[in-house]
């Protein structure tokens, strides 16, 4: 059996790091926590790295699996600096290790926070069109078509599927607007190699600058969802062009 090895790759292309995440980062990387996934999983080593000399996240994510395959690692974490995570995310991340591509469960960070996992997606006219996941959220994994990578955790051999790099880019879309996020392309080249993408709903993350953090936030997270959903039936919009609301619905911004 090869030798299972993790590195956590937090992506950073922010200005600041938040308090909350600061800390949330810290307390994932304590080292009984550390062991205790390499234990519980049979990782030999889980390698810590930040990612944050560049403005654009598509390149501070190319580098990182660039890294991960030249030091001989086996699965790649993503975790980004805009993001708050459970305590035990490694050990909760890690167990996923033969499931292809698979992600925790966070949203927008505006209204209507909308989950970061879209499916049932429809060609219109060159673009592909997806709807967010409802749920339920408290069950196993649920499949998906496109996923965020704030927590997300990737076999390498997944690159090595889908082709040559960039495995992350700001694809233009059949009209030469560029997509908002740089982890639909990768997504949709995973999705074409045939290799699952999934979505664990108990690994409850936050998305700064929302207020969801722990479980303990979520009933507060479904409240806004359900008062978005009636100011929304309530208000009437005139709108001439929809390519940009377009556009943000298909890279689940």
């Amino acid at each position: 059996m090869a030798e299972k090895r993790c590195v956590v790759a937090i992506c950073h292309n922010l200005p600041y790091v938040l308090r909350e995440t600061t800390q949330s980062l810290m307390a994932l990387g304590w080292s009984n926590r550390v062991a205790e996934a390499c234990q519980a999983h049979g990782f030999s080593q889980i390698a810590h790295a930040w990612y944050f000399r560049s403005p654009l996240v598509s390149c501070l994510r190319d580098a990182a699996v660039m890294d991960a395959r030249a030091a001989g690692f086996s699965h790649l974490l993503f975790l980004d600096a805009d993001m708050i995570f459970p305590d035990n995310v490694l050990i909760r991340m890690l167990r996923h290790t033969d499931q292809g591509i698979v992600s925790g469960l966070y949203v927008q960070k505006q209204a209507p926070y909308r989950p970061i996992a879209l499916r049932d997606g429809v060609d219109k006219g060159g673009v592909m069109w997806y709807q967010h996941d409802t749920g339920p959220f408290d069950g196993p994994l649920r499949p998906q078509q496109v996923v965020g990578m704030g927590c997300t955790l990737i076999p390498l051999s997944v690159f090595d599927a889908i082709g040559p790099r960039p495995w992350f880019e700001y694809k233009p879309d059949a009209d030469g607007w560029p997509m908002v996020s740089e982890d639909v392309p990768f997504c949709q080249r995973a999705d074409a190699a045939g290799i699952g993408i999934w979505l664990d709903p108990t690994v409850r993350c936050g998305h700064c600058v929302t207020d969801i953090k722990t479980d303990l936030h979520w009933t507060r997270y479904e409240r806004s969802i359900a008062a978005s959903a009636e100011a929304g039936a309530a208000m009437t919009v005139r709108v001439t062009d929809l390519r940009h609301e377009s556009l943000g619905d298909a890279a689940g911004r």
